[in-house]
């Protein structure tokens, strides 16, 4: 299997695109009369609203540092199985069979996480995993935001609100000979502060990740 770099991808990563606030504005008007006083219907009248609740403070534990040591680990069965490479000294949590974690060992999980999932069974091109991976944070997750630009087709860079926690998230695909086709999918997630790191640590598996 030949695998293609993915250089959309690394762009990307490398312009550290992070995400904006939208500003509301609040329009009020003013009921007029004209002679004698009179009752007047309201135009467009305000309801009350519940306000947002206030996020969370992230976890105090350092920042994702880039150029951490690597080591080969894999995912997958004879048949499907890749090499990337992952943190030394973190932990690994096997979810399934086809899909692995790894997590720095102490860290909450509201940290920083990277997961590795073989996907080639399911037969799903790149740019339906990406829209899929949309779908499922907007329906799941509050207050997401995909900044302009942050998306491509093979690739992206998203935020979220999670339990009241504002998270990070870079997701792409490794694609196989069939063009656009998802074999692997790759996310690592973590806090604004990590950023930077999560973008050289998913740099590294992109370059990293093979056929076993």
């Amino acid at each position: 299997m030949s695998w293609r770099g993915l250089v959309a991808v690394v762009t990307l990563l490398a312009a550290g695109i992070v995400g904006g606030f939208a500003i509301a504005e609040v329009l009020q008007s003013s009921p007029v009369t004209s002679g004698a006083p009179r009752p007047v219907t309201a135009e467009s009248p305000s309801f009350p609203s519940n306000p947002r609740e206030p996020l969370e403070a992230d976890p105090p534990q350092e920042a994702l540092r880039s150029n951490l040591p690597l080591r080969d680990v894999s995912v997958g069965t004879d048949n499907y199985k890749f090499v990337f490479p992952a943190p030394r000294g973190w932990s690994r949590l096997e979810t399934s069979s086809n899909e692995v974690k790894y997590k720095k060992a102490g860290n909450p999980t509201n940290t920083y996480i990277m997961r590795v999932e073989q996907v080639v069974s399911q037969h799903e091109k790149i740019p339906d995993m990406v829209q899929e991976r949309v779908d499922d944070l907007r329906r799941d997750e509050d207050r997401v935001r995909i900044p302009l630009g942050a998306r491509t087709y093979d690739a992206l860079e998203v935020s979220y609100v999670h339990d009241g926690y504002r998270r990070f998230a870079l997701y792409t695909g490794s694609t196989s000979p069939v063009p656009t086709r998802a074999e692997a999918e790759i996310a690592v997630t973590g806090r604004e502060v990590d950023l930077p790191g999560m973008r050289d640590l998913m740099t590294k598996i992109i370059r990293g990740i093979r056929e076993g």
